[in-house]
């Protein structure tokens, strides 16, 4: 991201003073010096001093220029420009606010508040303001650079097919380092345990790999009931991404032995538009799941709507189960709701609070969980906490209580995650 931030600022920097005459520093001091109300010399100052790494200097030559012209917009730049080489990005989107409200017409003052957002990880607003200026520039060069701006957004996002969009619309030499990050494949190995504090307790391990818009999952679980082997789940998944939809279709095999229900054949298949609107991020969902268990088959439709901005999230998912029972005139159907709603309160610390409601029996969450079990909770409430560890690292812990009439079940689950 270091990287990235040089060079967004130095493309920025190209908008500033493109007049500025090629005196030296300390020309344009003595020249300040006798003239300080001359605007043009203390903006070419102040350029030189960015341009030479001295921003803090700079910033103070910015800043009286606006005390002498509170519309002087290369000023504003200047100011914005310089905060964000000193990495106050804080201050520059508080100063990129007071400047937007006296030019909400000036496109380049979009960007710079969009970008300084970015660097502190709130790429869904970053990405609405981008949008913004975009809309409002009219100069082809200026165009370009938030479009490159909307591109960083989208791989920040991992919309890779719209990232894709916005560099081909560049053109292949626009940015390498972009270019390099769309196709550069991604890792992740995960791993997680979970226990009820009584008989059952488990371990998994998943291994995820990302190309470009194509993505690859295997995961295998082991269930182990009152400290011996009682259930194997062994899962594959195929991702795709492309501009109408994200496609995922998956195969799980999971034995054990309760030779009431297992081995088991299980394969679905889940569509997902992304969408934008301003500040949130909108995914749509629907998905069919069929479940080949040794006395019954299990269908269940879902629709599922995710609404998230950079610091809240929340979902809401419907899911129609139809259990098809060997037995004649057995078979049964129901209805399972489930709820989430994620804050985050600090940098990417999230806690999301979970509420399921309905009979879970042979229910596959949205989660991937499946319910395999005759006796489920009919209402579940659970809340997780996830903080990054690191740059590569990830920390997932849950817990839930699942209610099934008059008892509860207490459950947690610890989970680990490497992404290189």
């Amino acid at each position: 991201m270091k990287i990235l931030a040089s060079a967004i600022l130095l493309l920025w920097s190209l908008l500033l003073c493109a007049q500025s005459p090629g005196m030296d520093i300390q020309s344009l001091r003595l020249k300040v010096a006798h003239n300080p109300v001359d605007a043009n010399a203390r903006i070419s100052l102040a350029y030189q001093l960015m341009l030479s790494g001295n921003s803090s200097e700079a910033l103070n030559h910015y800043e009286t220029l606006l005390k002498q012209d509170a519309g002087n917009v290369s000023a504003m730049e200047g100011v914005l420009w310089a905060l964000q080489a000193q990495e106050r990005f804080r201050e520059s989107i508080d100063k990129a606010g007071l400047f937007l409200k006296q030019n909400p017409a000036l496109a380049s003052l979009y960007s710079y508040k969009a970008f300084a957002l970015s660097q502190l990880g709130f790429h869904l607003a970053a990405r609405s303001l981008y949008a913004q200026g975009q809309s409002l520039n009219k100069d082809e060069a200026l165009r370009q650079r938030t479009d490159l701006g909307l591109a960083w957004e989208y791989l920040l996002l991992k919309d890779y097919p719209a990232a894709r969009a916005k560099l081909k619309k560049l053109g292949p030499d626009s940015d390498p380092q972009a270019w390099q990050q769309l196709a550069r494949p991604e890792y992740k190995i995960a791993l997680g345990s979970s226990s009820n504090y009584s008989n059952l307790h488990s371990v998994n391990l998943n291994l995820a790999l990302r190309k470009s818009m194509w993505g690859a999952e295997l995961s295998y679980e082991e269930l182990l009931l009152d400290g011996s082997r009682f259930r194997k789940r062994i899962q594959a998944t195929a991702m795709w991404q492309n501009p109408v939809a994200n496609l995922s279709v998956s195969t799980s095999t999971l034995s054990g032995k309760d030779k009431r229900i297992y081995p088991v054949e299980s394969s679905s298949l889940t569509l997902q538009p992304t969408l934008y609107y301003k500040q949130l991020q909108i995914k749509p969902s629907a998905g069919f799941i069929y479940g080949s268990y040794q006395r019954f088959d299990i269908q269940q439709a879902d629709a599922r709507l995710v609404i998230a901005s950079d610091c809240l999230s929340g979902s809401y998912g419907f899911s129609q189960l139809y259990q098809d029972n060997d037995a004649l005139d057995s078979d049964d159907q129901r209805q399972i709701h489930s709820f989430n709603l994620g804050i985050r309160p600090l940098n990417q610390l999230w806690i999301t609070g979970y509420l399921f409601l309905g009979d879970s029996a042979w229910w596959t969450s949205p989660y991937g969980v499946i319910y395999d079990e005759f006796e489920a909770s009919s209402n579940t409430y659970g809340l997780s906490l996830y903080s990054p560890i690191g740059k590569a690292m990830g920390l997932l812990l849950y817990t839930q209580i699942g209610k099934q009439n008059d008892e509860s079940e207490l459950s947690s689950s610890i989970t680990l995650s490497y992404r290189m």
